[in-house]
């Protein structure tokens, strides 16, 4: 019985938001603290003349796992937010070819059948095998706390190890069964989504192709932010409080355990347990002392994180005719854009890049019907911060490549230009090196290889988000709010 006991978290990204939620939900004490005016972390929007931004994710996958989450507390999705399945699921832009691609998956056999010949059922066997992988994900995998390497033991694992493809890449995986270029890049581009490349992310995470074919690309009316939203009136439902506009700056340690937090303003914030959505290797780093911090310095430079990004938000008076709300440049050298970021370190001539566009979708996102409203992201490197001249030559590449296909002018069509680099992240969110979504899901960055939760040496401290299990993304971070507070609570 946890008594009634106080529980203090700092940050409130959706992990936090989780966590609060299930605390509170189950008796605690729960208070939420964040350095910023609003809840929600990167899962923000951004208001200007009005056009509505989101700020950071953009992507709606894996709706069984939102649905799971309000269902833990006697609601459903359709509560808070209406959700609309986006047909087609995107647009894919190949050096080749421009594809839409349809969120029927007998349609998409058809796809890659006329792209491969013979394809078709090899898309049949490997959405099967990816099935597999998410059902067994959704069984085992995410719901670990990740504490015990035991855990990972189980029969059922073992059972299906070789069925699992832990040991092998997601591009050997995918070209095992596809030889097509574009087809390879189609069912790799998810790699990103998850930190990292095709090249290190395991073969295990080809159950990201069948949330995307399978389960959906879907998409909230209003905008991703009013998951955010949801999730702030749950809390203010189960009577969570919430501080905003304060910055914890020191944890107090006496005794093996947290006393209290500090903040900017010297005020002091005591607990019987710390939950931090903060940045994991920040708070290591910058609100603990050296002696009781469990991973040094050196700890975070050898892990791979998320790339960082550019981000320009745009609004413009004109239409443009060939987007859909979803749009994935692959029209270049996939490689070399990958070998530039991870490897090179430095900043690709002619990146790959994303663009949103929700106006597509939800009229109530630009000021008329006339409006477009364009979220436009490059992955960069986390050892590059752009120049004023860099972020400029990257807003014209990519103008330049939209007037090419819609062959018409839009610069004098742009009404709003707003630019996020990797410094904001920083500013914002005490990103470490400015990634964009955490810590990158490889090989030995996964599950059991993940920082902990539960602190090594201060007994009242935890945490949550996507530097620690589940990984990075949005679904993934409802759960790592779910798995801290279970283990919260197993403790109390």
């Amino acid at each position: 019985m946890n008594n009634m006991k106080k529980v203090t978290i700092i940050g409130s990204g959706i992990a936090g938001m989780s966590a609060a939620c299930y605390l509170a939900k189950n008796g605690y004490n729960v208070n939420v603290i964040d350095k910023n005016d609003n809840c929600g972390g990167r899962l923000s929007k951004i208001e200007k003349d009005g056009f509505i931004f989101d700020k950071g994710p953009s992507w709606y996958w894996m709706p069984d796992i939102f649905e799971s989450f309000f269902n833990d507390f006697g609601k459903t999705s359709s509560d808070y937010y209406s959700l609309k399945r986006l047909d087609p699921s995107y647009k894919f832009f190949t050096k080749n070819q421009v594809y839409d691609i349809p969120s029927n998956f007998d349609d998409m056999c058809k796809l890659f059948e006329k792209i491969e010949k013979g394809s078709s059922k090899k898309l049949k066997n490997f959405i099967e095998k990816a099935e597999f992988k998410y059902n067994m994900s959704i069984k085992d995998f995410l719901k670990m706390d990740g504490q015990s390497f035991s855990d990972f033991l189980k029969p059922s694992i073992i059972k299906n190890l070789n069925k699992l493809n832990i040991f092998m890449s997601l591009r050997k995986h995918i070209s095992e069964f596809f030889k097509n270029e574009d087809l390879k890049y189609l069912l790799e581009f998810p790699s990103m989504f998850l930190g990292g490349s095709p090249t290190n992310t395991p073969g295990v995470y080809s159950l990201m192709n069948f949330a995307d074919i399978k389960g959906g690309t879907w998409y909230p009316s209003g905008g991703m932010y009013e998951i955010s939203n949801a999730l702030k009136k749950m809390m203010k439902q189960l009577n969570v409080k919430v501080n905003l506009n304060t910055n914890i700056e020191k944890l107090y340690i006496a005794n093996g355990k947290i006393d209290h937090a500090v903040s900017s303003n010297n005020d002091k914030y005591k607990a019987d347990i710390f939950l931090c959505n903060a940045e994991y290797p920040f708070v290591q780093s910058n609100l603990i002392d050296k002696k009781y911090q469990s991973y040094s310095s050196e700890y975070w430079e050898k892990k791979t994180t998320s790339p960082s990004a550019l981000i320009f938000y745009i609004g413009l008076s004109k239409k443009i005719d060939f987007l859909e709300h979803h749009n994935l440049f692959f029209d270049e050298d996939f490689d070399k854009h990958l070998d530039d970021i991870y490897n090179k370190k430095t900043t690709p001539d002619k990146p790959l890049f994303y663009i949103c566009c929700p106006s597509k979708t939800d009229i109530n996102v630009v000021p008329n019907k006339n409006s477009e409203n364009l979220f436009v992201l490059i992955p960069l490197s986390t050892h590059f911060e752009p120049s004023e001249k860099d972020i400029e030559n990257y807003f014209n590449y990519v103008i330049k490549k939209i007037e090419k296909i819609e062959k018409k002018d839009i610069r004098n069509e742009i009404k709003v230009k707003m630019t996020y680099t990797r410094k904001n992240f920083i500013h914002d969110y005490n990103s470490y090196n400015g990634n964009a979504y955490g810590l990158a899901n490889t090989l030995f960055q996964t599950a059991y290889f993940k920082p902990k939760i539960k602190d090594k040496k201060i007994e009242n401290l935890y945490y949550c988000g996507h530097f620690t299990v589940p990984g990075p993304g949005l679904p993934p971070s409802l759960l790592s709010g779910k798995i801290s507070s279970d283990l919260i609570m197993a403790n109390s």
